[in-house]
């Protein structure tokens, strides 16, 4: 187990500090960011799917909201929530690959640098929030490297916590009043509101288990080959076929 948290203890270390300072003003713009985040991916989606963004606005009491016209609506409306999940159990994920989480850092400060140039309007707090985030995030992985490790699980954990955190206040207990109501009143059925929250945060909680599972795995089978001890795999089932007659 100790040889294990050599590796894995990056990403421990910072769920302990995020949990333990999560009411403070150290943690409060990192969620914000979250936020930013949570509407960038709503975004996206509209974009994949072949919509138009209007506008994207995220404000310092942590809501938000993103625009747009077109695309498939389902698809848009669900990736706030679980896009957000699933770009933190990527971050997670790719912990091992120092050079993979740069280019995934510097893509993700790109990412917010256009989309708040594009969609956010000039001179408001979220365009100066959004723009030094963005320039923040390109800089780490290009003039600090080594802290880019740092980065990329910090941001992984906290956008896997407020995923958490956004299933416990907004999912689970205000249903009606976030995306999933959006959806459930969408297709006419908004009694559907709180079975599509907990359809949402049920991949999502899935996704983010098996990014940390993956994650320890690894971490193990690092330690596995320090110490010469054979990465065996689980044995085929070698239960012999039935034969004669059918």
């Amino acid at each position: 187990m100790g040889g294990v948290f050599k590796y894995f203890w990056p990403q421990l270390v910072c769920a302990v500090l995020a949990l333990g300072l999560w009411h403070t003003p150290v943690v409060k713009p990192f969620r914000v960011f979250m936020v930013f985040t949570h509407e960038i991916c709503h975004a996206g989606a509209t974009l994949f799917t072949g919509g138009e963004v209007a506008e994207i606005r995220t404000r310092w009491d942590e809501s938000g909201h993103t625009i747009s016209r077109g695309g498939n609506f389902p698809f848009i409306v669900s990736a706030g929530y679980v896009g957000s999940a699933f770009l933190g159990a990527l971050l997670i994920y790719i912990g091992a690959w120092a050079a993979l989480q740069r280019i995934v850092l510097a893509s993700i400060g790109g990412v917010s640098l256009f989309m708040t140039a594009r969609y956010t309007p000039v001179f408001g707090f979220d365009f100066a929030f959004g723009i030094a985030g963005g320039l923040i995030l390109v800089a780490i992985p290009l003039w600090f490297p080594r802290a880019a490790r740092w980065a990329t699980n910090w941001l992984g954990i906290l956008l896997c916590l407020y995923s958490l955190h956004d299933f416990r206040t907004d999912l689970w207990m205000y249903a009606d009043k976030t995306d999933a109501g959006i959806l459930a009143r969408y297709w006419g059925a908004p009694f559907l509101a709180y079975p599509i929250a907990f359809t949402w945060a049920a991949i999502s909680i899935f996704v983010m288990y098996l990014s940390l599972r993956a994650a320890a795995n690894r971490a193990r089978m690092r330690v596995n080959k320090q110490l010469g001890i054979p990465n065996i795999e689980p044995p085929a089932d070698e239960t012999p076929q039935p034969q004669g007659e059918f």
